[in-house]
């Protein structure tokens, strides 16, 4: 028992290592992944390319997430650029997009201007988006966020999480699901914290 509480240490302590030395280059990314989105959008100006349909024998990290999104019922496509593959998907209506790279195990999932209001909105409202944000990312394992699109005007709320992806993990289309799931619990407590303010006002 000892030798297994062992070994397991020190594959945690492995992959640890590993995330921490990756996520300064995951949070670069990341701005850049935003910067683009609020350019206008990246997903119109590329060529889409179809990924054959690969079996649980996949030894890359983007061919994993084409897999296990075809198990959960998704119907993904792919862009690469830059050494990275994008992998868009719609899970439950809500679209979303993963960014992998074959020499890190680790991946970023995306779920982008799920909710936005106009830069014109009364400071209330503004402050009120804010303190929902906060508040809500003290309970979701994702980091939710905003940006500010000063072409359309708008102030975006986004959510983002980088989560270890390898084919050891058993029933990972189950762990994929899971993790998808908290996306939309981010944005219920989000949802319901703006409305206690909306009552708190009018009261």
């Amino acid at each position: 028992m000892s030798i297994s509480i062992i070994v397991a240490t020190v594959v945690l302590s492995f992959y640890l290592f590993q995330y921490i030395s990756e996520k300064e280059q995951a949070d670069k990314e990341e701005e850049r992944f935003f910067q683009e989105l609020m350019n206008g959008g990246h997903q119109e100006e590329v060529v889409v390319k179809e990924r054959k349909c690969l079996d649980e024998r996949t030894n890359t990290n983007a061919e994993l997430v084409l897999t296990t999104l075809r198990r959960i019922g998704c119907e993904p496509e792919t862009e690469e650029r830059n050494n990275l593959q994008y992998t868009y998907f719609t899970f439950q209506g809500e679209k979303f997009t993963i960014e992998s790279n074959d020499t890190c195990k680790f991946i970023t999932i995306y779920d982008a201007w799920w909710h936005g209001i106009s830069i014109y909105s009364d400071v209330e409202d503004i402050a009120n988006l804010h303190k929902a944000i906060n508040f809500a990312n003290q309970y979701v394992n994702c980091t939710i966020l905003y940006t500010t699109n000063k072409e359309i005007e708008e102030i975006g709320v986004h959510c983002r999480r980088t989560v270890l992806f390898i084919k050891e993990i058993p029933e990972i289309d189950l762990y994929l699901r899971s993790i998808l799931n908290d996306f939309f619990r981010a944005q219920r407590l989000v949802f319901t914290e703006l409305e206690k303010c909306k009552v708190t006002e009018n009261q």
